[in-house]
């Protein structure tokens, strides 16, 4: 017998391939294998989703040009127009917040705790990239790249001619602003500078002698107690990194780093992060044009969702926590996070894949294999498994029931006269399943001859 540890994260080099790590819509814990939520559907809306945001205790969602109230049940309320095709940006002052349009000729608007929404017509506006509220002030950031500008206290609509300030210790173009402990970082191409405002005046913001040497392409996300983005050290490779005091920390993988590098910068400046607590589980996400993958502790993992048989990246796409619960909105799907095994009524695919070396690399024949999982809370439903012995090519899939609801004893085994196969020191093992089961895994076991 032999106990084969369930894979950590998704990993490994494409050429080689026995090297290949994968968790796909879930993670593991540390211990067991747990699975994503599902997304359960609230309708269609007419229009594309552009981001979201909660402000006087109500949730928004800006779809193509609509900006919606969205009830706990899903119910839409028109309550504005926002121009443009760009994703939004958005931070809360105490008496309005600011929507933000992030593109060339993006606009800007106030918003009201009656609901009224104002576009931003003062002459020292910029379109913006982004936007961010300290001390009374929001901080904008002008999608051209060039020096930061701040609105007068409680008047996002108001800037001064001479509320312009630069974060240009080094000479690269902002790119975003965020408050995170009261202290304002400025982003840029190739660095983060930190500001303090410390009343004086035209401008209150002076920089602390804390800059970071990496720079900022987009995804900005608080996570963790901190902030996690996409980005580079100078004039390095993209990665994904946290904020860590006064310097940041690279927690992407080879893996991840490898998609990443396979898209442009403009492409890379429009990930959609995502943040959500799952049983205890504190969880990132990014959604790419074609990709999108989780990161838990360390380890990284596959997001998708199944439509018209092919897996696409994860449609929870923008996420806003309301209420204690999570609401999605990906092209015209309106959503919540739930513990269902579907994304807006499709099953979607939960799997593993990783391999086994024998001791000493030794030949050897799997008699059985036996799964730990979940089983007895569910209806019955079926478990593939698929076994390599290169890890490229594998068989097709040997199927076993779960047990039916109160079949907690059931064990989920693989076992056939003959076994399941002679292999030279290394077995590649992929398990899958879209059934609508709990594909919650704490063992793997082989049995050896």
């Amino acid at each position: 017998m032999a106990d084969v540890p369930l894979p950590q994260s998704w990993q490994g080099s494409e050429r080689l391939p026995k090297t290949r790590r994968l968790v796909k819509n879930g993670w593991n814990t540390g211990e067991y294998i747990l699975p994503r939520p599902g997304i359960a559907d609230l309708g269609d809306q007419a229009g594309v989703a552009r981001g979201g945001f909660v402000y006087n205790d109500l949730l928004y969602k800006v779809y193509s040009n609509a900006l919606l109230r969205v009830g706990e049940d899903g119910t839409t309320t028109n309550v504005g127009f926002i121009d443009g095709t760009g994703q939004i940006d958005s931070d809360v002052g105490f008496n309005s917040a600011v929507i933000i349009v992030r593109q060339a000729d993006g606009k800007g608007y106030t918003f009201d705790t009656s609901e009224v929404l104002t576009e931003i017509v003062d002459v020292d506006f910029l379109p913006s990239n982004s936007v961010t509220h300290i001390n009374g002030r929001f901080v904008y950031i002008p999608f051209d790249g060039s020096p930061a500008f701040f609105s007068d206290v409680g008047a996002g609509q108001t800037i001064q001619s001479d509320s312009f300030f630069d974060a240009e210790e080094l000479p690269d173009k902002n790119q975003v602003a965020f408050n995170f402990r009261n202290i304002l970082y400025i982003g840029g191409d190739d660095s983060f500078e930190l500001f303090r405002d410390v009343g004086t005046t035209p401008v209150p913001f002076q920089r602390l002698n804390a800059r970071q040497q990496h720079g900022y392409i987009g995804g900005i996300q608080e996570y963790a107690d901190t902030f996690a983005y996409v980005g580079n050290e100078k004039d390095q490779d993209v990665g994904i990194y946290l904020i860590n005091g006064g310097t940041s920390t690279k927690i992407s993988n080879e893996k991840i780093d490898t998609i990443l590098a396979s898209y442009t910068v403009l492409q890379l400046s429009n990930a959609i992060p995502g943040r959500f607590k799952w049983r205890g589980y504190d969880i990132l996400s990014y959604t790419l044009d074609y990709h999108s993958f989780g990161y838990y502790a360390g380890n990284w993992f596959v997001l998708d969702t199944r439509l018209n048989n092919e897996n696409v990246p994860w449609k929870a796409g923008f996420i806003v926590h309301y209420n204690q619960k999570y609401y999605t909105s990906r092209g015209v799907n309106l959503g919540r996070l739930d513990k269902i095994n579907t994304d807006y009524g499709d099953a979607f695919e939960r799997s593993v894949e990783f391999g086994f070396y024998n001791e000493n690399n030794d030949d050897f024949t799997a008699q059985s294999i036996e799964l730990g999982i979940s089983q007895g809370y569910t209806d019955t439903g079926t478990v593939g498994l698929q076994l390599s012995r290169d890890n490229v090519l594998y068989s097709e899939a040997f199927f076993r029931s779960t047990g039916d609801i109160g079949d907690y004893p059931n064990k989920l085994i693989w076992n056939y006269p003959g076994g399941l196969g002679y292999y030279e020191g290394f077995m590649g093992v992929r398990l899958t399943t879209t059934a609508d089961i709990e594909f919650a895994c704490d063992k793997f076991t082989i049995n050896l001859r």
